[in-house]
């Protein structure tokens, strides 16, 4: 039987299949099923500033109209990073308790002030690692694409200097050069990268004339966005790359180890076909292996991405051969 076992951020995974964050992997029984259906790993469902703070409101409401304004602004930072993070804390305490399997927190913070506080109290409620869930979405046409790179910089690097748990960043893909800022936040002290972050998309309801949407379930079709800059990045950068978006099968997550992934996030494969797909997947890889004489995943890691012609085919410029069959 192949050896499934994988490195991931210096964690010791039994296989590369993590369940991403979700609804999932948002209380310790939703995380005890993780790891019952054989998860290499889980990453919690994301602690969000701006919910705690909408959660806080009230409070910060009544207190608007008896304290000056750069009070109350200490105040509200203050409160959520004290009080709003305790529900989740207990959820990372309760749930690393419960499992042998890593569990990876996960966060996204409005402020500098509780990325940090965020970090370090997830930290020491007993978290394997942290998934900064970070996404700048820049408006301002006066805006440098450097200063919209420089957000995410700064932020890995106050994050990276104040814990010691391994740090990953998860992002979306839109973003200018992401070589350059993916060379940058490997230097800045992250350990992995996980590419791509699945975002909240507007939608317009042309009955009521309103904004809705949200996020929906990912179809398989796409990781072959996530397969592209895997194989472009994981030869590239010195940080390990888990691919995320479109893992759906056991086929998916071979490419992605192929094109040099150390780990796969999976959450809408198992939402559309439950939690016992989670075996499917892992005795998946192991058949392929078996029947491609693979004895572990180091043996057949990163095989194409290595040459780089074969790197080259994953660049744009190469589509012509799929239609024409130009050499």
């Amino acid at each position: 039987m192949a050896n499934l076992s994988t490195s991931y951020l210096g964690l010791e995974l039994d296989n590369p299949f993590i369940v991403g964050s979700s609804g999932l992997t948002r209380t310790p029984a939703g995380v005890e099923a993780c790891a019952e259906a054989g998860a290499g790993a889980v990453v919690l469902k994301s602690l969000f500033e701006e919910q705690i703070r909408f959660e806080y409101s009230e409070t910060t409401d009544a207190l608007a109209e008896s304290i000056h304004p750069e009070a109350l602004a200490y105040l509200q930072a203050d409160i959520a990073t004290r009080y709003g993070p305790r529900n989740y804390l207990d959820v990372v305490k309760r749930a690393a308790n419960a499992v042998s399997i890593p569990v990876i927190a996960s966060v996204n913070c409005t402020s500098t002030h509780s990325w940090i506080e965020f970090a370090k109290q997830l930290e020491a409620a007993g978290a394997a690692a942290l998934e900064l869930n970070i996404y700048v979405l820049p408006t301002d046409p006066d805006e440098k694409s450097g200063q919209v790179d420089q957000t995410y910089l700064d932020i890995v690097s106050l994050v990276t200097d104040r814990v010691k748990m391994p740090v990953a960043v998860k992002l979306a893909p839109y973003i200018t050069n992401l070589p350059r800022l993916g060379t940058k936040i490997a230097a800045s002290g992250a350990r992995g990268l996980v590419l791509f972050n699945r975002l909240y998309a507007p939608d317009i309801d042309i009955e009521k004339e309103e904004i809705s949407g949200g996020i929906s379930l990912s179809h398989p079709e796409e990781h072959r966005l996530v397969l592209r800059w895997v194989a472009l990045l994981s030869n590239l950068l010195d940080v390990d790359i888990c691919g995320s978006r479109g893992i759906h099968d056991a086929a998916a997550a071979v490419k992605m180890i192929l094109a040099g992934a150390q780990a796969v996030q999976v959450t809408s494969a198992l939402y559309k076909n439950k939690m016992a797909h989670l075996r499917t997947l892992v005795d998946g890889l192991g058949a392929w292996m078996d029947a491609h004489g693979y004895d572990d995943l180091e043996a057949f890691r990163g095989n194409l991405n290595l040459d780089p012609a074969s790197a080259a085919k994953f660049q744009r410029a190469q589509y012509i051969k799929a239609f024409v069959g130009v050499e």
